[in-house]
């Protein structure tokens, strides 16, 4: 009788089937389909290895903002001011002299005024801040490592150029409203320091004068009375 060729598969499970240990050939053939999806997840799994939510290359956004700043400026000024005060003293003098004929005597009065002015400077130096609220527009593009650190990028440099317009369209208000604040305060500050200082020197200076005009009315009533007495 001739042999019917066989259908079981040739190999190691064959000729252990063929020696009477069919169990052990089922084995050896699930750990090979095991180790065979292992090796699939394995292969799988390295694919991409970067962590969750990253992009595999860098990434750009844009971003628009519009913003109020508030657009500070500083101004140091110097102001001068001199206080001046008119002041005036007024005196009366007596002389007496006999008569060159000896007949008797004239008694002669004279007044005599001094004025002045009182002169007082100050120097005051003053810084001021002034602050103008204005509206900025901004847009700009930046790449990152992800998409999220792209638009901080973004999101930053829009900002900052909506500041920039900001200060663009108003410093020169700021700084104006800060120079004409500075001088305003500088300007009391010296009136208020020169008129102490024209307060100061008044009392004394009337003295000067009082003292002046004094002297003048004695020396004019002893000049009268002895051009009088000459006349007899």
């Amino acid at each position: 009788m001739e042999r019917m060729a066989s259908d079981d598969p040739p190999g190691l499970g064959r000729r252990l089937r063929a020696a009477g240990r069919p169990s052990i050939g089922f084995a050896i053939a699930a750990i090979g389909v095991i180790i065979a999806v292992v090796a699939l997840a394995a292969g799988v799994g390295a694919e991409d290895d970067s962590p969750p939510g990253r992009s595999a290359g860098p990434a750009e956004e844009c971003r628009t903002l519009e913003r109020t700043f508030p657009v500070r400026r500083t101004a140091r000024v110097t102001v001068d001011y001199t206080a001046r005060r008119p002041i005036s003293a007024t005196a009366q003098g007596t002389a007496t002299e006999e008569l060159a004929d000896g007949s008797g005597e004239i008694t002669v009065t004279a007044t005599a005024s001094r004025r002045a002015t009182i002169t007082a400077q100050a120097t005051v130096p003053e810084t001021a801040s002034a602050t103008v609220r204005a509206r900025g527009r901004g847009r700009a593009c930046a790449f990152g490592r992800t998409p999220a650190e792209a638009a901080d990028r973004a999101r930053a440099g829009a900002l900052d150029r909506a500041r920039r317009m900001a200060e663009r369209r108003v410093a020169a208000r700021a700084a104006t409203r800060a120079k004409r604040l500075a001088t305003a305060r500088a300007r009391a500050a010296a009136r208020r320091r020169a008129r102490a200082r024209v307060d100061g020197a008044e009392a004394e200076r009337v003295r000067e004068l009082e003292a002046a005009a004094q002297r003048a009315a004695d020396r004019s009533a002893g000049d009268e009375a002895r051009r009088r007495a000459a006349q007899g």
